[in-house]
């Protein structure tokens, strides 16, 4: 059986349409003496009790999730009793619980795991009532504390209530409330926010600390199947796009912006590296996508592949950095002389700066090289 499997895995272990699930590791975690009910095997060829299923969904759910695009992309926590062991503001510094010590070592695993998924892409930000600057103080200088400043995207430390930090936040990194799981050691805070904020996903935390860890690997809300350029470099994105939002603070005209921003625009056919990334486009934007149709990556695939269709992509960088691939426009070709927009995309970090206007330029001019006498859009 291992043979068979480790062949399965070599033949499809580059591809995107094919994942294997380690059916093996689900059985030892469970238990192989068991997960087997004998008299439901015989009956109806059931090698999983029935209890265990709901345990090989969640199992599935980490493939389907990402297939169907429905990841969370940024944590918001809490910092007392979540990312370390006691009120820094009442037992100092030197009295919070973190390291390798029976006590700390806990709040240290899940650190390290938070800082796992910052690796892949998972936006981090703080939510806490505290004192800014005791708070700092420990995120600055501890040797065990394993997230730093730079981890975290956004931060709230005040005293207001934790679902307006949270609508703050969420405005601030320019993401959706249902893209946020918020982690909080306190109910009556989880509470308000499941209240006034049902769209983000609120973790009840257990009051075993050592279960942390644990919690934060059940969710399967974080898994991905494959990263693209820009799911490596989000964070970095963000933090460039924070640089971008203070310059426009102090520009006095948007023109004068725009200029010092030093703006390039890439644009280019879809090609195999840029697939996955197109496909999350039309996925997950919204603000500004005039039909709003959710493509897979076959579909992708097929359109760039076909005759009748051009997948146009643009890239945009600036003084700041790059921003990664961050429009689409998918152009119906067959008929000759009229071409149909099918899709126009933007991500809303690049809304504002008029690179919209450089990709619309680009359809009429090809258009205009082939003889087009028509460029039509929709909106819907």
């Amino acid at each position: 059986i291992e043979d068979v499997n480790r062949g399965l895995r070599d033949k499809y272990k580059l591809s995107n349409q094919v994942f294997i699930y380690d059916f093996n590791g689900f059985c030892s975690r469970i238990g192989k003496a068991n997960i087997l009910d004998y008299k439901m095997y015989y009956l109806a060829d059931l090698k999983v009790k029935t209890n265990f299923i709901p345990d090989l969904c969640s199992d599935y759910s980490k493939y389907i999730r990402p297939l169907s695009y429905k990841t969370k992309k940024c944590i918001v926590l809490d910092l007392d009793n979540t990312l370390w062991g006691g009120i820094v503001g009442e037992v100092g510094i030197e009295g919070i619980r973190l390291g390798p010590t029976p006590e700390g070592r806990s709040f240290l695993e899940f650190q390290k795991k938070l800082l796992a998924l910052h690796s892949k892409g998972i936006i981090l930000a703080i939510n806490s009532k505290n004192n800014e600057d005791d708070a700092m103080e420990v995120i600055k200088n501890p040797p065990y504390m394993i997230l730093r400043v730079e981890h975290f995207t956004a931060t709230r430390i005040n005293w207001e209530d934790k679902a307006s930090n949270l609508k703050s936040l969420a405005e601030e990194i320019s993401i959706s409330l249902d893209s946020i799981v918020f982690f909080d050691d306190d109910q009556m805070n989880r509470d308000l926010v499941k209240i006034l904020l049902p769209e983000v996903s609120v973790v009840d935390l257990p009051k075993d600390f050592s279960q942390y860890v644990d919690t934060l690997e059940s969710l399967n809300c974080f898994e991905t199947l494959s990263l693209s350029y820009e799911d490596s470099q989000r964070n970095e994105m963000y933090q460039s796009e924070k640089k971008r939002n203070k310059l426009l603070k102090s520009a006095s005209t948007l023109s004068d912006y725009l200029q010092s921003l030093n703006l390039s625009v890439y644009i280019e056919e879809a090609k195999k590296t840029t697939i996955l990334r197109i496909a999350q486009l039309t996925q997950k934007t919204n603000q500004f996508n005039l039909t709003t149709q959710r493509l897979t990556e076959e579909n992708i695939q097929e359109f760039s592949m076909s005759d009748d269709y051009r997948v146009i992509s643009i890239r945009v960088t600036d003084k700041f950095g790059d921003s990664g691939l961050t429009g689409v426009a998918i152009v119906n070709i067959k008929n000759p002389t009229n071409w149909e927009i099918e899709t126009f995309l933007l991500s809303c970090r690049v809304i504002g700066r008029k690179v919209e206007e450089a990709l619309l330029a680009y359809i009429i001019s090809q258009a205009k090289a082939n003889n087009a006498k028509f460029v039509f859009g929709y909106f819907s």
